[in-house]
C-alpha cells in the first residue's frame, strides 16, 4: 500500500493533468483567450508546474505579447530549467527564423546561464553561440537599439573616444585628439541631466605628450590613465607607454603618480580601468606571457600593494588584440573590444560574465547596430546597466570618431547596481569625519561586499551596491558609538543615486531634534489646526528622527493654574486638565503604535493673578540622548 503522502502527490498530479487537458480543449476549438485564461487560473492553483508557464509563453508569442511571453518563460526557467529546456529551446529556435530573433536570443542566453544538467548546459551554450554568430553574420540589428550622437557638448570636429563615467553618472572624462596630441576633457551633467560643454582638464594631467585612455574611479576622486614616452622611476628605460594615476587636490588634479615595476614594464601598458571597489585594475598590455598582440590583464590591490598581473585567459584573449576593458560596477560583467573574436568589422565590442570560480565565460558580440563593419573600440555602461556610451565614426559624426549613447537590450545588460553616496558626519557637531572605515555586509548571507573609507578631504563616500538586495552598513569609529543601519535596494523604481549621510554619535551628548508649541481651544479638548500640523509633521518624520538614534525621548510640558490665594478650590481640577492636555498628545503616538514609554510628562504650576487670563498650551520637545 502506498504511503499517504505519495498517494496525495499522485492524486494532485492526476488532477493537474486533467485540468491542463481541459485548457487544451479550448485550444483545439480555437478559443485562444479562454485557453490563456484557463492556464492562468491553473498557474494560481498549481504554481510549481513548469508545463503551464511554457504553454502560456507559447500562446503569448502567438499573440505577439512579448512582455508576457518573456515573463512566463522566465518563470518556467526559474522553477526548473531542465524541464523547461526542451520546449523553450524549440520556441527560441522558431523565433530565430523570424523577425523575432532578438527575443529568441534572449531566451537562449537565459537558458545558457541557468542551472542545467551538464549535457544540457553544453548544448544550450552551443545553440546560443550558433544563433548568436549567425545573427551577427547576417548583421541583423537588434530591435529597439538606436545610437544617439552626444552632440556639441561632448563631440567636435576632432576625434573623441575612450569615454569614462563616474559611478553617479554625472561626470564624464574622455580623450580628444587635438592637432595630433591627445588630451583629456571633462563634462558634468546639470540637474536636468544635460551635459555641459566639455572643458580641457588642464595641466596636470594633460601635457604636451600623448595622454589617453583615462578612467575615473567610482567616487570620481582618482583618474587612471596612459602616459606615453615616459618611464616610472624604477630603473626601466626605453620609452613607450605606462599606467599612471592622479588624484583630486585643491580643486585640480595632482601630478601623475607612477606605478612600480609590478604593473609597468618595457612593453606597452595602458587603458586602465579600476573596479568600483578599488580592488582590481584591468589594463591592456603586449607583455610576455600573453596570447599574442594586446591582451587584457588584471592586478589586485592587496595589503596596500598591487599584485603581479594575471592574464584573463583564452576565453577573453586571442592571438590578436583585445583592448579598452570596462569592468561594470557589479564587478561581474566585463565589456571590451577585440579584432580576434568573430565580429562584424575591423574591431567589435563584446561582453563576458564572470563564473563563480572567478574565470570568464566566452564573450558575446554586442551585435548591430552597436557594432558595425568598421572600427568599434570602446564602451562604458552606467551603474544600472540601462545606458551605454561607445565610440564610432558613423554617418552623423561631427568629424571622425564621436561618442554615442544608447539603451542596452536585456541580453547584454549587467547586474543592475545603484550608487550609494553621502558624507560621514558627526551628528552633534555636524563636522565631516575623514578616513572612517565603512563596512558593507549582504544581510542575506552575512558576507562582506567590501569596505570603504570616507574621503580624506571631505568625509564623502561612494559605494556601488547591487539592486534587489538588503545591506547592513556598519562603522566602528574611535570616540563614537557603533553605527548600524540596514538599507534595502529591492525597489525597482530606485533612482540611479541613493543619498545617505552617515551620522556618528559621541556618547554623553544631548541633541534637540524637534520643538513646537501646541495650542488648545477653549474646551481644553482639541488642538488648533496649526498644532495638528505640528503633530503630523513630527509623526511623519518619526522614522528619520529615530532610525539611528541611541535614545529618543518626547518631553511634554503643560501648565496648570492656581490662584494666589490659599483658599483656591480649582487647584485639583487644573492639575487634571494639565495632564489631560499632555495625554492628548500621547494618544497621537499611541495611534501610530510608537513606544509611549519614551514620553515624559512635565506639569508646571503657574500663579494666576486676578488680572490675567489663563492660556492653554503644551510645549513639545524631542530630545536625543547619545
Amino acid at each position: 500500500m502506498k504511503p499517504f503522502s505519495a498517494t496525495a502527490q499522485t492524486d494532485s498530479a492526476k488532477l493537474f493533468r486533467n485540468e491542463f487537458n481541459s485548457c487544451e480543449e479550448w485550444l483545439k476549438r480555437g478559443k485562444y483567450e479562454k485557453a490563456i485564461s484557463c492556464l492562468q487560473s491553473l498557474s494560481d492553483i498549481y504554481p510549481n508546474q513548469v508545463k503551464t508557464y511554457v504553454r502560456l509563453a507559447e500562446l503569448f508569442y502567438n499573440k505577439r505579447d512579448n512582455k508576457n511571453l518573456l515573463l512566463n518563460a522566465k518563470k518556467a526557467m526559474d522553477l526548473n530549467a531542465n524541464d523547461a529546456y526542451a520546449p523553450l529551446t524549440y520556441l527560441a529556435n522558431k523565433m530565430m527564423t523570424t523577425k523575432d530573433a532578438d527575443l529568441g536570443l534572449f531566451i537562449l542566453n537565459r537558458l545558457a546561464t541557468s542551472d542545467l544538467d551538464t549535457i544540457k548546459q553544453v548544448k544550450a551554450e552551443q545553440n546560443r553561440m550558433h544563433h548568436t554568430l549567425k545573427s551577427y553574420a547576417d548583421k541583423t540589428p537588434v530591435a529597439g537599439v538606436h545610437l544617439r550622437n552626444m552632440g556639441d557638448s561632448i563631440n567636435s570636429k576632432e576625434n573623441e573616444y575612450l569615454p569614462s563615467i563616474s559611478l553617479d553618472g554625472n561626470t564624464m572624462v574622455f580623450t580628444r585628439n587635438v592637432g595630433g596630441n591627445e588630451d583629456f576633457f571633462i563634462s558634468n551633467r546639470d540637474s536636468n541631466l544635460v551635459w555641459n560643454k566639455a572643458k580641457n582638464l588642464g595641466y596636470p594631467p594633460n601635457t604636451g605628450l600623448p595622454d589617453g585612455a583615462a578612467k575615473l574611479s567610482a567616487d570620481g576622486n582618482y583618474l587612471f590613465y596612459t602616459r606615453c614616452d615616459m618611464r616610472s622611476p624604477d630603473g626601466i628605460r626605453g620609452g613607450g607607454c605606462d599606467i599612471v594615476f592622479s588624484y583630486k587636490e585643491d580643486g585640480g588634479w595632482s601630478a601623475p603618480q607612477m606605478f612600480g615595476y609590478t604593473i609597468n614594464t618595457t612593453a606597452y601598458e595602458g587603458q586602465p580601468c579600476l573596479s568600483s571597489d578599488n580592488r582590481m585594475m584591468y589594463f591592456v598590455s603586449n607583455r610576455e606571457g600573453g596570447y599574442g598582440g594586446m591582451d587584457i590583464w588584471m592586478s589586485k590591490f592587496e595589503n596596500n600593494l598591487w599584485s603581479k598581473p594575471e592574464n584573463l585567459g583564452p576565453n577573453i584573449n586571442t592571438g590578436k588584440d583585445e583592448t579598452s576593458p570596462f569592468i561594470h560596477p557589479d564587478n561581474e560583467t566585463l565589456y571590451f573590444a577585440s579584432n580576434g573574436h568573430t565580429g562584424l568589422g575591423l574591431s567589435d565590442l563584446f561582453i563576458s560574465r564572470k563564473n563563480s570560480n572567478g574565470t570568464w565565460k566566452l564573450p558575446i558580440n554586442l551585435g548591430a547596430p552597436i557594432n558595425t563593419d568598421k572600427f568599434d573600440g570602446s564602451i562604458i555602461v552606467n551603474a544600472k546597466g540601462t545606458m551605454g556610451y561607445c565610440t564610432s565614426d558613423r554617418m552623423d559624426t561631427k568629424g571622425g570618431l564621436d561618442i554615442y549613447s544608447f539603451d542596452l537590450y536585456p541580453a547584454i545588460q549587467p547586474i543592475p547596481t545603484v550608487c550609494l553616496k553621502g558624507f560621514v558626519v558627526d551628528k552633534f557637531y555636524k563636522n565631516h569625519i575623514n578616513k572612517a572605515d565603512i563596512r558593507f555586509i549582504n544581510s542575506y548571507n552575512k558576507l562582506s561586499v567590501g569596505d570603504e573609507k570616507s574621503n580624506a578631504g571631505d568625509g564623502s563616500y561612494t559605494k556601488a551596491l547591487q539592486m534587489g538586495k538588503r545591506y547592513l552598513i556598519h562603522i566602528d569609529e574611535k570616540y563614537y558609538r557603533p553605527f548600524y543601519k540596514y538599507i534595502s535596494l529591492t525597489n525597482d523604481t530606485l533612482s540611479d543615486n541613493v543619498y545617505l549621510n552617515i551620522k556618528l554619535k559621541q556618547p554623553g551628548l544631548i541633541d534637540t531634534l524637534y520643538t513646537c508649541n501646541l495650542m488648545l481651544d477653549s474646551t481644553h479638548s482639541h488642538f488648533d489646526s496649526l498644532s495638528h500640523n505640528h503633530i503630523d509633521t513630527l509623526l511623519h518624520h518619526w522614522d528619520r528622527y529615530s532610525e539611528d538614534s541611541a535614545t529618543v525621548l518626547v518631553f511634554l510640558k503643560s501648565y496648570y493654574y492656581s490662584g494666589d490665594s490659599l483658599a483656591d478650590s480649582t487647584y485639583k481640577k487644573n492639575i487634571e486638565t494639565c495632564f489631560a492636555q499632555m495625554q492628548l498628545v500621547a494618544k497621537q503616538f499611541e495611534k501610530k503604535k510608537l513606544a509611549c514609554q519614551v514620553i515624559m510628562y512635565d506639569p508646571c504650576m503657574l500663579i494666576l493673578k486676578d488680572d490675567e487670563e489663563p492660556f492653554q498650551k503644551v510645549e513639545l520637545t524631542l530630545l536625543e540622548y547619545y
